[in-house]
């Protein structure tokens, strides 16, 4: 049995693996979720939530004060 024999009679069957490739989304699922992202995004600004402000503003102080790398460098040889 040839590789082409092979994958020949498991398309007939249905049992063919899906190698790793993703199925094709609809258009119109994919524009649904963006739609809910646009609406979430939309209700968080008109919120104002303040945690989530105040969240982002801490993380962004921390940023400011700690340079990239900073943090565990035990290990390091």
């Amino acid at each position: 049995m040839t590789v082409d024999d092979w994958y020949e009679q498991h398309r007939r069957h249905g049992a063919l693996p899906d190698q790793g490739i993703p199925r094709r989304v609809t258009v119109e699922e994919d524009s649904d979720a963006k739609e809910r992202e646009e609406e979430e995004k939309e209700k968080k600004i008109e919120n104002d939530d303040k945690e989530a402000l105040q969240k982002a503003r801490d993380w962004d102080d921390w940023k400011d004060s700690h340079q990239r790398g900073y943090g565990n460098r035990q290990n390091m040889g």
